[in-house]
C-alpha cells in the first residue's frame, strides 16, 4: 500500500482518484523538490552538494514503449526502492530540472503504485502554463 511521504505524494495520490485535485498537484509539482539519478556526478556517500554553473551533468534514462525516460523521484524513499544499491542523485525544484532538460521525457516514480509519466509534450503545456486551460476546458 503506497503511503505518501510529502504534500506531492498526497496531491498525486489524490489526483490519481479525483480529477478536480490535478491543477493543485501539476501547481505543487513545479515547486516541489523532486530527484533524478545522476550516476557519473562525484560525490561522497551521504553528502550534499550544488552545481557549479554550466556543470555538465549526465542524468539517468530507461526505455519505455520506445521512448527515453528521465526516472524521477518524489521522495528520497521513492529511490530507494527504485534502486537498490546507493545512487548519486540531484535534488531540484522540478521546475528547474524541466529547464535544465528541455524536450526531455520524466518518468515520476517509475515501479511504484503511486507513479505518473510526463511527456515532453505535457511538461511543456505545464511551463508555458496552457495545461491548466486545457483541463478547465475539459471539466
Amino acid at each position: 500500500m503506497f503511503e505518501p511521504e510529502n504534500s506531492l505524494e498526497a496531491l498525486m495520490q489524490a489526483a490519481g482518484k479525483d480529477p478536480g485535485i490535478v491543477p493543485a498537484f501539476y501547481r505543487a509539482l513545479l515547486e516541489t523538490e523532486i530527484y533524478v539519478l545522476t550516476p557519473e556526478a562525484p560525490m561522497k556517500p551521504g553528502r550534499r552538494r550544488s552545481l557549479k554553473f554550466q556543470e555538465k551533468i549526465s542524468v539517468a534514462t530507461v526505455e519505455f514503449q520506445g521512448m527515453r525516460w528521465h526516472p524521477a523521484f518524489t521522495s528520497k524513499k521513492r529511490i530507494s526502492d527504485y534502486v537498490k544499491e546507493p545512487e548519486t542523485c540531484l535534488g531540484a525544484a522540478a521546475r528547474n530540472l524541466f529547464e535544465m532538460l528541455p524536450e526531455s521525457n520524466f518518468w515520476l516514480n517509475p515501479l511504484s503504485e503511486c507513479q505518473k509519466p510526463l511527456p515532453a509534450t505535457e511538461i511543456a503545456l505545464l511551463m508555458n502554463g496552457k495545461i491548466f486551460e486545457t483541463l478547465e476546458r475539459a471539466r
